[in-house]
């Protein structure tokens, strides 16, 4: 049977983590899992522009979790344009009707 602790550390220089704890046994083999929490940013209403304060948290997020929420995004609008198609009917015909 596995048994589990939960700890939270600091990341020090040179971007170590140690751990201590007194059940622990020298030599023992253990499991290690880290999870790194990502800042929120989140998502903007209609009307709603975000912050000088959240573009840049998002700016320093790493590419892969750029992309990904560019990707929800994007598919949120594929959904939206799909449902509604008045902006469809701006597409047909010439421009300038005389």
């Amino acid at each position: 049977m596995k048994s589990s602790l939960y700890l939270t550390a600091t990341v020090s220089q040179g971007n170590k983590i140690e751990i201590q704890n007194p059940n622990l046994i020298e030599g023992q083999t253990v499991e290690i899992v880290i999870i790194i929490p990502q800042p929120d940013i989140p998502t903007p209403d209609d009307n709603q522009s975000i912050s000088l304060e959240q573009r840049q948290a998002f700016l320093k997020l790493p590419l892969a979790e750029r992309r990904r929420i560019l990707e929800n995004q994007a598919e949120t609008m594929v959904s939206h344009y799909q449902q509604d198609s008045d902006w469809q009917e701006l597409m047909v015909g010439d421009i300038i009707d005389y």
